[in-house]
């Protein structure tokens, strides 16, 4: 049996991924664009032996996957080295290079496959079932004779036997926009309008986008009571904000912290990453520490964190919140952070070594403010100063700190339907204490008044990059 491909790459990708990015990484890695079709586009290794299949938008592609993984001991099937279902309803497989064959080979395979091979009917027949009851537009079996290939052991395998129904399902998102947005969650169908649609194209760039707004603008008009009752029920785990596509957005401060944070933990030696969440942010890096620690205080985001970063070696430290750095006296030639909930700069300084540096980016004063006061009230003069940048530039000199580097963001955020606020304020709960849609359900209706006039409840974000060094 051939050896298993090096995917070390594409180790920090999960559900929180997205597809352009695994595109990067992969190209990143000497990956190689070999075809493209009307749902996904292929890359083959840098050996030519591996093939990855990314689909912006692929309903089926975790029904394909079960069915590689279920009927891989019939060996009619190709070896799935490895399927993430990634941001927003996009799909990865990673599997082996496979060859055409004969159009004639492959429809004779084809229409005989129940009765030579009864085991891998039996696993297609009973994955395809399931799917057809609960995955609307699933179509039939796909008999197209393109769907048999040859291993590189030289047998022939079905790939791709399930398909949605395309046509039906984009043209129910063109007529019936209020059905469909209904049947398919909005986190399933983010990148609805990005597929490649090679064989059946070309797709105006501008058909994409009225039908991508089509469908976000239906959305937003759904009764106020459904959009909170499914963002109170959508898991807010880990520290990925993909639900919010299409619902929310926020300017970017200029400074690009994911680039600085990869730039930085890929050359030091011993780094912790503090209130890591999931570790989605520092998982984007493509190089890490050589000795990597995070620590995260929240179970479930610990054990996100975990999964992912876990396979690259990194330990992950669950404390209880404001618990001492789990790292022995200046240890550590790199502290970093993304938005820390209190920065405690004496045991920042206490792990870095002589030369060490604190690198983070940190949420600064009155940070969506207009949407905390619209829901939970007034807030204090002292309130509107915690977390200003001079302030906590001054704790980290009394600290042992030598400050080199401080700069501020002041950036605009837009809610376009009460669900994302809902979603927010669930996310980040320090933001309105005891938050919940029943005890501030009669402000949350009128800031989804507010929305529905205006289009949008605008509020501002400030953030600020701080760069410390322990002298």
């Amino acid at each position: 049996m051939p050896a298993l491909p090096d995917l070390t790459v594409l180790d920090p990708v999960g559900p929180a991924t997205r597809w352009r990015e695994v595109e990067r990484r992969l190209l990143e890695d000497g990956w190689t664009p070999c075809g493209a079709g009307d749902w996904a586009f292929a890359l083959a290794s840098p050996d030519g032996g591996t093939v990855a299949r990314i689909s912006p938008f692929d309903p089926m592609g975790p029904w394909t996957a079960r069915l590689y993984t279920e009927a891989a001991t019939t060996g009619r099937v190709p070896r799935l080295h490895l399927h993430r279902r990634l941001a927003g309803g996009a799909d990865l497989q990673v599997m082996e290079r496979l060859d055409p064959v004969p159009e004639a080979e492959a429809a004779a395979f084809l229409a005989g496959f129940r009765e030579r091979h009864p085991a891998l009917a039996e696993v297609v027949d009973r994955v395809h079932a399931e799917a057809r009851e609960q995955l609307p537009w699933c179509g039939p079996l796909d008999t197209n004779p393109s769907n048999v290939m040859r291993s590189a052991g030289g047998d022939l395998v079905m790939i791709d036997p399930y398909y949605a129904d395309g046509p039906a399902l984009y043209a129910a998102a063109a007529q019936e926009p209020d059905r469909f947005v209904r049947t398919l969650p909005p986190e399933a169908r983010q990148h609805l309008t990005e597929i490649p649609l090679d064989c059946s194209g070309p797709w105006p760039q501008e058909e994409r986008d009225a039908l991508a707004a089509r469908v976000r603008q239906e959305d937003r008009a759904r009764p106020a009571e459904e959009l909170i009752a499914e963002a109170a029920a959508a898991d807010v785990s880990g520290w990925g904000f993909t639900w919010l596509e299409g619902r929310a957005t926020e300017e970017r401060p200029p400074w690009r912290y994911s680039r600085l944070l990869a730039e930085a933990v890929g050359a030091a030696g011993v780094a912790v990453d503090l209130d890591t969440g999931g570790g989605e942010v520092l998982g984007e890096s493509p190089r890490l520490a050589r000795e990597q620690h995070v620590t995260e205080s929240w179970a479930p985001n610990a054990a996100l964190a975990r999964e992912r970063l876990g396979p690259r070696g990194v330990t992950v430290h669950e404390i209880a919140p404001g618990a001492p750095i789990p790292l022995p006296d200046a240890s550590a030639d790199l502290v970093t952070a993304r938005h820390p909930l209190t920065p405690d700069f004496e045991e920042i300084a206490r792990v870095l070594a002589a030369g060490g540096e604190y690198l983070a980016q940190h949420v600064g004063p009155t940070s969506a403010f207009e949407l905390i006061e619209a829901v939970h009230g007034p807030t204090t003069a002292e309130q509107r100063r915690g977390r200003h940048p001079e302030d906590e530039a001054a704790r980290a000199r009394e600290a042992g700190l030598e400050v080199v580097e401080l700069r501020t963001a002041r950036l605009r955020m837009t809610f376009h339907d009460i669900g994302a606020v809902v979603w927010i304020l669930r996310k980040c709960p320090w933001w309105v204490p005891g938050f919940s849609v029943d005890t501030h359900r009669a402000p949350l209706l009128e800031v989804d008044r507010i929305i529905r006039r205006d289009g949008a409840f605008v509020a501002h974000s400030t953030r600020h990059l701080i760069r410390a060094r322990r002298p």
